[in-house]
């Protein structure tokens, strides 16, 4: 699927792993989302190397308010690390898969050097997705 953000999405710098987002989003308040920002080379075998990463609390009653009237959300002054609005391939999964899966689930998406966003987001209580954002 193709996505398009129309705006960019701003976190928190976090050197947090993407298994420690994933087990900080199963006991966080709903809202919580966090991103870790991958490479993917392919030459006789995948390389996955860490660009950087964020963390992000629920959106304030006004950011709310701002989504829904369709208008960008400010980042905060600690917000440095942006998924970039741009058009992405895009894929949410059914499932949390960790660091250790991460070769098998990227390997599809290798067929060149690129950047993979994956997305840890805390939806509401019985809920918790993990989207990638293929550039």
């Amino acid at each position: 699927m193709t996505l398009t953000l129309a705006s960019p999405m701003a976190y928190r710098p976090s050197e947090a792993s993407l298994d420690e987002m994933i087990g900080k989003a199963s006991s966080a308040a709903p809202g919580y989302d966090a991103i870790v920002l991958y490479s993917l080379t392919l030459s006789d075998s995948l390389r996955i190397r860490r660009l950087g990463g964020g963390e992000r609390d629920a959106f304030t009653e006004e950011e709310k308010e701002a989504v829904e009237k369709g208008l960008p959300v400010m980042a905060r002054p600690d917000q440095t690390f942006l998924l970039p609005a741009a058009t992405y391939s895009f894929l949410q999964l059914p499932a949390m898969f960790g660091e250790k899966d991460l070769p098998r689930l990227l390997l599809p998406f290798a067929t060149h050097d690129r950047q993979v966003f994956v997305r840890i987001f805390h939806e509401n209580v019985l809920e918790t997705v993990m989207q990638l954002f293929i550039s």
